[in-house]
């Protein structure tokens, strides 16, 4: 009895420790995947990561990390693939569901996006960057207060993300809240002085408001930030005047 414990001791060793082998051989091409993709050999990665999956075929690490180097490379439906799988390996990781969510969003799938973009908010609630992400595809869908709420909650979360402002500001303008428009386009150029969309449009939003040397000192700065689009201002400025004029007269 005691010769056939020692040899069942043994037995199990010898697995353990060739499994243990699969796990490091699997981990070193995954940690080398990521290394070339750091360096932006996108098929490298690919390769290796591939090669991880072939090793150990439930590396839930590896799917992601794939997919997203194949989003990068442009393989849309592989990297939808990967990000899928990755998730049936592992449904409680936040970020698959999110950069799958991306990936939907840029084909315009506003529906799957926001699907991703909740399951990935319900895992992990203070990803600014989701919110933003779901704020982007609300509004697409027309959705005006839910972008509006997303937006706000990225502020929330980060004070200081100029783009959040700047959305939310031009939500605001579009619906017809100047002030509330002006107040996140100020804040913008408080967060970040280089912004020079947000004079552009905190100057059109003065102009509405018959402000009309305030919209200026704003132009003047839009135009020394970004001159190469002075055609296209002038453009919105007759516009914006046309709009205000209209307005006065009715």
């Amino acid at each position: 009895m005691k010769t056939i414990g020692m040899w069942i001791a043994v037995m199990t060793m010898g697995v353990s420790i060739c499994w243990g082998q699969t796990l490091r051989r699997a981990e070193d091409y995954y940690q080398r995947g990521l290394a070339r993709q750091e360096r932006g050999d996108v098929e490298g990665a690919i390769a290796d990561f591939s090669k991880a999956i072939e090793i150990l075929p439930k590396y839930s690490s590896a799917y992601y990390s794939r997919g997203a180097a194949k989003k990068a490379k442009g393989d849309i439906e592989g990297a939808v693939a990967d990000f899928s799988q990755a998730i049936e390996l592992n449904p409680d990781i936040a970020l698959p569901y999110y950069n799958r969510g991306f990936v939907f969003l840029e084909k315009q799938d506003f529906d799957r996006a926001i699907k991703d973009f909740d399951k990935a908010l319900e895992i992990q609630p203070n990803l600014a960057i989701v919110y933003a992400n779901r704020g982007d595809a609300k509004r697409a869908k027309g959705d005006v207060p839910g972008a509006m709420s997303d937006y706000s909650k990225v502020i929330e979360i980060e004070p200081h993300n100029a783009d959040a402002y700047y959305n939310r500001g031009s939500l605001r303008q579009n619906t017809g809240d100047t002030d509330g428009s002006i107040a996140d386009f100020s804040k913008v150029i408080e967060i970040n002085p280089q912004y020079a969309e947000a004079y552009a449009d905190r100057g059109l939003a003065y102009l509405s408001q018959g402000l009309d040397t305030e919209a200026q000192k704003d132009f003047d700065k839009y135009l020394e930030l970004n001159n190469s689009m002075r055609n296209s201002l002038e453009q919105r400025i007759k516009y914006a005047k046309y709009l205000r004029d209209k307005k006065r007269k009715s």
